[in-house]
């Protein structure tokens, strides 16, 4: 059997970049609602060709309301309640008035790629998902990508048997094989590989393709009772949210979801939360329904961007100058608020010659020595009645003494407005403007999840010097306020575990997830002989995929566990066929989403499909250790809920329960998790690294300027964006999403670059370095700022192939964040 990957036939886009601003003019003149182009990339508004690839005989109108309503594929839908409400189904041809869904069987299930885990319910007619619409509890209805399920569960693109690599890897040559066959090769390639490398030789990888409780357990249960692997280390995506925050505040994604709309300032920090965080977008328009000012600090005018009081463009990797710059307008203006400062901060706290914060009594790490104001004695910062000195120098003290507060400000010294300006491009009068508005309210937003800012060798700092900000205002602890919009039910509902895994050798290896490709081709610190990857396309996301190819070309052994034919599986040697939503039942209680959920299996998966948990099992009794496999999903689905206050059969009546507490405000009234009750503004651990204990600017080493030199060869700096066609690569190979949206990538350039390359609007263009090539269409309009090229995130290799062919895998600083978006590329028209 021979699988064939054919290029789908390219058309010409019949809409300009050029053409945004100006239907978007005439659609406000014209008084008509805009709802239609909410959620949707300008990008998705004008390059989705007229009425293309919709199957022949059916119309648009038709497909459109067939894949569940315009309003829910355009992605946001605000916050009207869907749970009452149902999409209008198409009518059955040749039975005027016949409702086609009636005497559905209606089942349950959570979206569970790293999204907002919106619940959805699935109509069954004769064993078969007919319809997927708005499940038991959610705040908006589903985007396209969830109503998409109905495709995805029958599409002829479904894997139903292994299959075996029969040609050269990449080739999509394959035969398929027997279940027992492919599990017996996989147990001994396991075995082979321990034997000649030991469990260093194997790496058994997920990621962000699915949060679901059991999925993710029973892989990494697998491996601990073989012995171990070599492991992955470090987020693609928020590592410097970890790396900042939970020293500085105690614990991360502690959400402030619930009181957006109460905000009177919202600065968007490089993310865009109309596309990533649609599901409740609506409370950022609520909040300037009611006269709050929102801010978006990015390279490139997003969607929201469109809808914000102002967009500000940023040069990328430099947004830790324009933080500290903002720090020192609202220090030197006095705009700082002294008094949370001192209650609630490690800011009037003393640092040592040595680096280290001084203590009071060594024995304790956590009695921090502070000034006294009335005495001018050293005492604990937590002392009954102490009045701490913001600044050591306000004492006139002979001894050198220094606080963490005057560290921060001395870091900000440099950067003045005009110097700010110099170095991002922010004009000086808008540093003083953004820093006047954040710290004149308590009501003071930070939007910095997921931001493209933290994807540099420096992100760490740069959401440091935003969280400083937050304290050194007040703007933490209340309504209204914090810095960080994107958590979940997991920081508040704990599940049991589903495993009581045996501890491993803690000497196996760690490998940096952005370096994956290099540590293989240099079998660095050893041969990596077998590659499981389930949940995850490495060939899309990992960064430089022309290394990721090169790697799995040469991993001896790779398995993917998928339900598609992946850009990852293209390069494996086994392909394992497995279930996804509404053919297994799971729960989910995890990030980005405030329910627990249910998942319950409505059909059987197609052909011989099978779910992680049956997958990992059959391995296990392979390679003799399957005792605590075999049960079903209902027994671990009730292990998980054990101590949570949520009995299973209520979840299963339910499908959905919100627990989150409904008034809760993140490190309410300025207490923090921390060792000191306060927010650590001083991290003395980063000065093992060589950096500061404080947020520093550093030029990033591939930027304009950088030690990388590549200024001459590449002058264009590259960011990536999300659409709102896909969650990473997943949902992106879909018909439905394709004929909703578009097929191919496009990249937004300057219209001043384009015209020095001579590339105009709808050109095919090639966007390259010395890492690989990205095909992709050219937008070109000034909604971009110039010297800089926005490529976008996902696409599959049959689709020409994803933008992280030229994404610097560089490792971080600070917390080994992932460096996509510290990378310089020039751009040509294709021949």
């Amino acid at each position: 059997m021979r699988i064939e990957q054919t290029e789908k036939r390219k058309r010409a886009s019949g809409r300009t970049s050029s053409r945004i601003g100006r239907e978007r003019d005439a659609t406000r003149a014209s008084g008509e609602p805009e709802t239609a182009s909410r959620g949707r990339s300008a990008s998705q508004a004008q390059s989705e060709p007229a009425a293309s690839r919709i199957p022949a005989g059916v119309s648009r109108r038709s497909f459109v309301q067939a894949a569940g309503g315009l309003g829910a594929l355009a992605g946001v839908a605000g916050l009207a309640s869907c749970a009452p409400r149902a999409v209008r189904a198409p009518k059955a041809s040749g039975a005027a008035g016949a409702d086609p869904f009636e005497g559905a069987e209606e089942f349950f299930a959570a979206c569970p790629p790293e999204c907002q885990h919106h619940n959805l319910k699935a109509q069954v007619v004769d064993g078969k998902v007919v319809r997927v619409t708005c499940g038991a509890a959610n705040e908006s209805r589903p985007c396209m990508m969830g109503m998409s399920r109905v495709e995805w569960l029958s599409t002829d693109q479904r894997l139903t048997t292994p299959l075996k690599r029969a040609g050269e890897k990449g080739a999509g040559s394959w035969e398929p094989i027997s279940w027992d066959e492919a599990l017996d090769l996989v147990a001994d390639k396991l075995r082979d590989a321990i034997d000649r490398v030991g469990n260093a030789g194997i790496v058994c990888d997920s990621h962000a393709g699915n949060f679901n409780a059991i999925a993710g357990a029973v892989g990494p249960a697998f491996i601990a009772r073989i012995g171990g692997a070599t492991t992955l280390t470090g987020s693609l995506c928020c590592a410097a949210v970890a790396g900042a925050t939970i020293p500085m505040f105690g614990k991360r994604f502690y959400d402030t979801r619930n009181t957006i709309a109460d905000a009177e300032c919202i600065l968007v920090w490089g993310n865009n939360p109309a596309v990533t965080m649609n599901g409740y977008f609506g409370r950022f328009e609520q909040a300037m329904e009611r006269g709050a000012a929102m801010y978006v600090i990015d390279p490139v005018h997003s969607e929201t961007a469109s809808k914000a009081t102002e967009w500000v463009p940023i040069k990328p990797t430099t947004d830790t100058a324009l933080a500290l710059g903002m720090l020192k307008v609202i220090v030197s203006e006095n705009l700082h608020d002294q008094g949370f400062l001192k209650a609630h901060s490690t800011a009037p706290c003393l640092v040592g010659a040595d680096g280290a914060l001084e203590l009071i009594d060594p024995s304790d790490k956590g009695s921090y020595a502070v000034i006294d104001a009335r005495t001018g004695q050293r005492v604990r910062h937590d002392a009954e009645g102490v009045d701490p000195l913001l600044s050591a120098g306000e004492a006139n003290r002979a001894d050198g003494a220094r606080t963490v507060f005057d560290l921060i400000v001395q870091a900000c010294d440099e950067w003045s407005p005009a110097a700010v300006e110099a170095e991002t491009g922010v004009p000086a009068a808008t540093v003083e403007r953004l820093a006047r508005a954040f710290a004149s309210t308590k009501r003071g937003m930070i939007i910095q999840n997921m931001g493209g800012f933290m994807r540099t060798s420096y992100g760490t700092y740069a959401v440091a010097a935003q969280n400083n900000l937050a304290v050194f205002t007040g703007n933490i602890g209340a309504a209204g306020n914090g810095v960080c919009d994107a958590g979940g039910i997991n920081n508040h509902v704990k599940l049991s575990p589903l495993f009581d895994n045996p501890a491993v050798s803690p000497d196996l290896p760690k490998i940096p997830r952005v370096r994956f490709a290099r540590r293989v081709l240099e079998d660095d610190p050893n041969p990596i002989e077998v590659f499981i990857s389930s949940r995850e396309s490495p060939m899309t996301q990992f960064p430089n995929t022309g290394l990721v190819k090169e790697a799995l070309k040469k991993i001896p052994f790779v398995v993917v566990i998928d339900s598609l034919m992946t850009s990852t599986a293209l390069y494996a040697d086994l392909v394992l066929p497995s279930a996804t939503v509404f053919e297994t039942e799971d729960l989910l209680c995890n990030a980005r989403s405030h329910l627990v959920q249910l998942s319950q299996k409505a059909v059987d998966p197609p052909g011989e499909a099978h779910d992680d948990l049956w997958i990992f099992t059959q391995l296990a009794k392979r390679m003799g250790v399957g005792d605590d496999f075999d049960h079903d999903a209902e027994f671990f689905a009730r292990k998980a809920l054990e101590g949570t206050g949520i009995a299973y059969e209520q979840l299963a009546e339910e499908h959905a329960i919100d627990a989150y507490p409904p008034d809760f405000v993140p490190y309410a009234s300025g207490a923090f998790p921390t060792a000191s009750g306060k927010a650590e503004l001083y991290q003395a651990p980063w000065l093992k690294k060589g950096l500061e204990a404080v947020p520093a600017y550093h030029r990033a080493a591939e930027t304009r300027g950088g030690t990388a030199g590549l200024d001459d060869a590449y002058p264009l700096a590259a960011v990536q964006r999300k659409l709102n066609r896909s969650v990473h690569s997943t949902f992106g190979i879909l018909s439905s999403i394709c004929s909703a949206t578009r097929d191919h990538a496009c990249v937004m350039i300057n219209s001043q670059d384009a015209a020095e390359r001579g590339i105009g609007d709808g050109d095919r263009a090639v966007v390259y370095n010395d890492r690989g090539e990205h095909r992709a269409r050219a937008i070109v309009t000034d909604q971009i700022m110039s010297g800089v090229v926005c490529v976008e995130n996902g696409w599959w290799e049959q689709q020409g192939g994803s933008s992280s062919y030229v994404t610097n895998d560089a490792v971080g600083h600070l917390s080994g964040e992932h460096c996509c978006n510290e990378t310089l590329v020039n751009v040509r028209k294709e021949a």
